[in-house]
């Protein structure tokens, strides 16, 4: 269920045009580019430097089930990366406009509304990259 609910973080933030721009991409752009610009994990898949931002990393975080089992009470976290903290923010407001108080629908993945719960600058001990965190709860039906 983790990487359903990533792929449908992803899949709201590909979809829209602004954001796409920030990162110097079109919604349309072919997935070997959108691989260099968003990682499924905490972890990029690409040397994260000045040259290689913007960048988006996507990843969940601890989470549990609800009174009711078949609810998932979620959690996920997106890594912002800039050439500036400013930049880093703007990526980090456009994607709150889009998933904050929104509900995620992917192909087989629904869930309830998303709320931001943190959000901060993090250091990122790269020169020339600086860093934007925001967390999200969200709520999902587990599906067997």
């Amino acid at each position: 269920m983790s990487l359903q609910l990533i792929d449908a973080v992803q899949g709201a933030l590909k979809a829209d045009a602004e954001l796409m721009s920030l990162l110097k991409l079109t919604p349309s752009a072919p997935s070997a580019e959108v691989v260099k610009r968003f990682t499924k994990g905490m972890e990029p898949e690409i040397t994260v430097s000045k040259d290689t931002v913007p960048h988006i990393c996507q990843y969940v975080m601890p989470g549990r089930f609800a009174a009711n089992p078949l609810v998932f009470e979620g959690k996920f976290c997106i890594d912002f990366y800039g050439k500036t903290a400013y930049e880093a923010k703007l990526l980090f407001e456009r994607s709150f406009k889009l998933l904050h108080e929104r509900r995620l629908i992917a192909q087989g993945f629904a869930s309830y509304l998303c709320v931001l719960t943190y959000d901060a600058d993090f250091a990122t001990g790269i020169q020339g990259a600086k860093g934007y965190k925001a967390i999200y709860d969200v709520d999902y039906l587990r599906m067997n």
